[in-house]
């Protein structure tokens, strides 16, 4: 607070949209990639971007298409059961499920970043599509698509991973 009531914000201080903290870009030049020391969020040293989501939103709106995912996985699964009654791949399949949603919400808990997010997500979602393709007991009429679709997961999980780490070596962290 000034002398006179009024409240004067420091132009080099930058509001994370992960984590929400306050983060001290001093030091880095006017725009310049940056990622916040807690979270590993991106960021960009200069004016905010009209339309942000906040920290409270992005984690909201995550978490709701997790669930979204988790109930279609275990439904899945849960089909897969009373369908062939083959304990065995159950078994699997569920467990890859629960890999692939634990993942992403260990991520989500911790870290707000985006290509973090996407590869904890699509490297155990591509395995589990392309085992649902192997799993006995179901005559798939386009089971090739369903071992494609698992292996661009895959694909896209780790050029996710290889960008997350990219930048994870090459920016700044405050």
């Amino acid at each position: 607070m000034t002398p006179g009531g009024s409240t004067r914000y420091r132009l080099d201080m930058i509001t994370c949209g992960g984590c929400g903290r306050e983060i001290d870009a001093g030091g880095v030049e006017y725009g310049v990639k940056l990622m916040c020391g807690r979270c590993y969020h991106l960021q960009v040293n200069g004016p905010e971007p009209p339309r942000t989501l906040s920290s409270k939103t992005f984690l909201l709106l995550s978490s709701m298409c997790l669930l979204a995912m988790a109930l279609a996985g275990l439904s899945l699964c849960v089909l897969y059961l009373l369908g062939t009654e083959d304990l065995g791949w159950f078994i699997v399949l569920t467990v890859l499920m629960l890999a692939s949603l634990g993942c992403p919400a260990a991520v989500l808990a911790r870290r707000r970043n985006l290509a973090l997010l996407i590869a904890s997500l699509y490297l155990p979602l591509g395995v589990w599509a392309y085992l649902w393709r192997a799993a006995p007991g179901i005559d798939w009429e386009y089971g090739k698509m369903t071992a494609y679709g698992g292996l661009f997961f895959f694909a896209v999980g780790i050029v996710a991973m290889l960008l997350f780490l990219r930048d994870l070596r090459a920016l700044p962290r405050l």
